[in-house]
């Protein structure tokens, strides 16, 4: 006992009361702050992600989407972009339109109610009643007169606002407005292509829809881009990028929104919108052409329709529409493709499995079906999409440049 620091048993009982009543205290502490402690936490990790996508978004879409997000005119459309982000610079007149049009319709039907009452010479009303409908036919025509000014002043307001709008519509925004036949017509057509998701019919919300497309790519895009239609970026689809990278390019597109603080200037600055199913835009016929997957086909096709490689146009796909440079570039995430034709000769062709090959075979190979033969040392394959977005004069341009980084 002469060892404790407390020697009474009422001290000790006082002291482990007071220490059960610290505990407690700062238990209550961190329970009270752990909403702001996982705030913050959630905003550090954010924070993260959106750093990670910005390098991801450099790397591998901004040379179809622009450095700043803004599009490419006649190329790709832009991210960075209010009518992107449900910004619709004229829903306030197709607003009141409708509203005035949904009055209306209503005023109308109480009106046609009302005469039929009026008039019903079966079940005559007592002069009282007639003096009440009468009344409120007045009243009625009255706010006919002020809803029918209200919607026309809208639609005049809102056809000055397109007209104003005119340049941002020359690179995508209401396309095609102008062949409305009628004023209604027109308003539905506005209004379903207020917003990039209303265009598209997407259900969900923005998150979910930058996520499947970034997973699915958008291949049928080559329709009316007149170009290769945007590839699948998951490695679910044969992309380059894995679950948590699709994640973090999400947040860093997501991240441009301004939320109620986009103006008609945010409009102006975009320098492509997208050309969705509702503009009217993607043509009626089929598509171009494009290569499969089936090499040797693919071979005899080049050699019969004696198509010639024109190299400049090859890199111009490489490090443009078809992104390759993203990952290939200094060997970044997939081999650099400097000396690619020389390692193909001498070293890619001696192996056994290569036997009999030739050089185009080889890079025909490589690009329609990427999973064939994988080089150690990096994670993941190509896209397996190039089959079903390249065109054979593409395939040979692309050929010609690959052949000149000897």
């Amino acid at each position: 006992m002469d060892r404790l620091i407390i020697k009474s048993i009422e001290g000790r009982v006082l002291a482990g009361i007071s220490m059960f009543v610290a505990i407690m205290i700062l238990i209550g502490w961190v329970a009270i702050n752990e909403e702001a402690r996982m705030a913050a936490f959630r905003e550090q990790h954010q924070g993260r992600a959106i750093e990670r996508g910005a390098e991801l978004f450099a790397a591998n879409c901004s040379t179809c989407h622009g450095t700043d997000g803004l599009g490419i005119g006649g190329y790709a459309p832009a991210l960075n972009n209010p009518h992107f982000f449900g910004y619709d610079p004229i829903a306030e007149y197709n607003a009141t339109i409708t509203n005035a049009e949904r009055i209306i319709d209503g005023l109308n039907t109480e009106s046609e109610l009302l005469m039929a009452e009026f008039t019903d010479s079966e079940n005559v009303p007592s002069v009282e009643r007639q003096d009440e409908i009468l009344a409120r036919l007045e009243e009625i025509d009255a706010a006919l007169v002020e809803q029918n000014e209200s919607r026309d002043s809208a639609i005049a307001e809102r056809e000055t606002a397109l007209i104003g709008l005119q340049s941002a519509v020359d690179l995508g925004l209401y396309p095609l407005w102008e062949e409305a036949e009628t004023d209604e017509e027109l308003t539905a057509y506005l209004i379903n292509n207020g917003t990039r998701l209303s265009q598209v019919g997407w259900a969900g919300d923005l998150h979910s829809y930058v996520v499947t497309t970034l997973i699915h790519g958008r291949p049928g895009s080559a329709n009316y881009w007149g170009s290769t239609g945007m590839a699948s970026w998951s490695q679910r689809s044969g992309g380059a990028l894995r679950d948590d990278q699709i994640e973090d390019l999400t947040a860093y597109i997501l991240n441009w929104d301004k939320g109620s603080e986009w103006t008609t200037e945010d409009v102006f600055s975009v320098k492509q919108f997208a050309k969705p199913l509702a503009d009217g835009s993607i043509p009626t016929g089929p598509g171009p052409e494009t290569i499969g997957t089936d090499v040797a086909v693919i071979m005899e096709r080049l050699a019969t329709d004696g198509l010639v490689g024109d190299a400049a146009n090859g890199e111009s796909l490489y490090s443009g529409a078809l992104g390759c440079s993203a990952c290939h570039l200094n060997g970044a995430a997939a081999p650099d493709t400097n000396g690619t034709w020389t390692r193909v000769q001498e070293e890619r062709l001696a192996m056994p499995q290569f036997e009999g090959y030739t050089g185009e075979q080889y890079l025909i190979e490589s690009i329609v079906l990427p999973g064939a033969y994988v080089v150690d040392g990096y994670a993941g394959n190509m896209p397996m999409t190039f089959g079903d977005t390249i065109e054979y004069q593409e395939l040979a341009d692309i050929i010609a440049y690959l052949k000149s980084q000897s």
